[in-house]
């Protein structure tokens, strides 16, 4: 009893663990903070297409050439190609960017983030 009267706070080795947990999530959460910032980039590209008057005359090649070169102006230079996927009609407009981020945390330890942003745009008006 007289023991634990005696004893207050945490052992060295408790110290150790909270700060090896807490040092996990920090790294985390700086090697996941690039990849979410680069999404915001690319949600900014497929939002602005909406506004955009020429994205209704433009066909799909024209379309990911736009999409490439806003892409580029927001510093998003690794992106793959195969992701963009764009469907036209003659009423309707369909961007569909779906794409997979793999970020390298430790030795080999990853995490695969998946995203995808659409949009559906009315041609006629």
């Amino acid at each position: 009893m007289r023991l634990q009267k005696n004893q207050k706070g945490l052992t060295f080795i408790s110290w150790l663990i909270i700060l090896a947990i807490g040092g996990f999530f920090v790294l985390l959460a700086l090697k996941l903070t690039p990849i979410y910032l680069e999404n915001q980039g690319v949600k900014s590209v497929v939002q602005s297409l909406n506004n955009d008057p020429l994205i209704r005359k433009t066909d799909s090649r024209g379309i990911r050439n736009i999409i490439k070169k806003r892409m580029k102006i927001n510093s998003i230079y690794d992106f793959p190609k195969d992701a963009i996927k764009i469907k036209k009609t003659k009423t309707r407009l369909n961007v569909d960017i779906t794409y997979n981020k793999e970020e390298k945390i430790v030795a080999n330890v990853y995490v695969l983030v998946k995203f995808s942003e659409q949009l559906s745009v009315d041609i006629v008006r």
